[in-house]
């Protein structure tokens, strides 16, 4: 089986972004070649729309088109138009909120936002977009496809906590059985890290800092909280010495109190530093998943050493495994090849 993966975003679709840090589609590539998938990962490019006979399938992440994140929506999107015009295209969405991804397509879709104004001069094949009227086609076919028409089968991450109903209502063409819902992080826990640290610990991490609910949980504490990860460029060597040395890891929820994966929590466990979020969607997991940031703040360092450990050993209980996540894996981009084949 032979599969292209690509995206809108660098977190989606770049190869290089995914090898200083985990990134969703990173694991799932990862995911799809131990299972014995030919993947090509790579930054979209309309030069792969003349190579798509070659693919079983093609995945590719969406976002908002008027996102500034969404630097090769473009390319990306044309692509994605290429490749479900030969019933290949599956489709990937890895950030939170993805009612904002909706709302962003109606606008496109109704010309209430201009995807060519100067704005937008630096994203990549914006010069075709404005002057390749073929290629500005087959863009907004896409934006128009997503907007009026059924989705393919479509990934996203997940927690075992995540509120999958509330996704799929904020995707309206979205139908229930063509979501797949994958969690990664059996590979996150399973990595060779350096854990316990005798340094005395200071401060927090936080992978969202900005969201409602991290506001509202930094006042209540009265240590510093540091982003986990400083910026996209930062490797995750970086980002694990900072979680190493730090009291705990706050994983944020998001509108309405909605919770999102992040790759944030397993490097957090697995480097046996505890996790605090909203235990409203843990508190089921058991005790130690029912505690307040203020409480953790509390402890010493060896009472959140055994909460960390106590939160992984539940965590993993209901997580997939590596091999279950591989299996998972496959299995989207298996009915595009049964499809093309039959």
């Amino acid at each position: 089986m032979k599969v292209l993966v690509t995206g809108s975003t660098a977190q989606q679709g770049s190869p290089r972004t995914a090898s200083k840090a985990p990134t969703f589609s990173g694991l799932y590539v990862k995911a799809l070649q131990d299972g014995g998938a030919e993947v090509d990962f790579v930054e979209p490019s309309i030069s792969y729309a003349d190579k798509l006979d070659e693919y079983d399938a093609v995945v590719v992440g969406i976002a908002p088109p008027t996102s500034i994140s969404a630097s090769k929506v473009y390319p990306a999107f044309f692509l994605a138009n290429q490749a479900r015009k030969q019933d290949k295209l599956v489709l990937l969405l890895d950030a939170p909120e993805v009612y904002k991804t909706q709302a962003a397509i109606k606008s496109c879709a109704l010309n209430l936002s201009d995807l060519s104004k100067s704005f937008y001069d630096r994203r990549k094949n914006y010069s075709d977009l404005i002057e390749d009227q073929s290629f500005r086609d087959e863009v907004f076919e896409m934006i128009s496809f997503l907007y009026e028409d059924e989705w393919p089968t479509t990934i996203f991450p997940a927690f075992p906590w995540n509120y999958k109903r509330k996704t799929i209502e904020s995707l309206p063409n979205l139908d229930e059985d063509s979501a797949v819902w994958l969690n990664p992080d059996s590979k996150l826990l399973r990595a060779e890290y350096t854990a316990f640290d005798s340094i005395r610990k200071t401060y927090w991490t936080c992978d969202s800092p900005k969201t409602e609910w991290a506001s509202f949980t930094i006042k209540t504490l009265t240590r510093e909280v540091v982003p986990s990860r400083k910026n996209g460029w930062e490797y995750e060597s970086d980002t694990l010495n900072r979680m190493r040395s730090s009291i705990g890891t706050l994983v944020s929820v998001y509108r309405t109190a909605e919770p999102w994966w992040s790759p944030a929590l397993a490097q957090s466990l697995a480097l046996n530093v505890p996790v605090v979020t909203d235990w409203r969607s843990t508190a089921h997991l058991g005790v130690e998943w029912s505690h307040l940031a203020t409480n953790v703040e509390a402890m010493s360092d060896e009472e959140r050493y055994d909460l960390a450990v106590a939160q992984k050993a539940s965590y993993l209980e209901v997580i997939p495994t590596w091999k279950e996540t591989i299996e998972h894996s496959l299995k989207t981009v298996a009915t595009k090849r049964l499809s093309f084949t039959n």
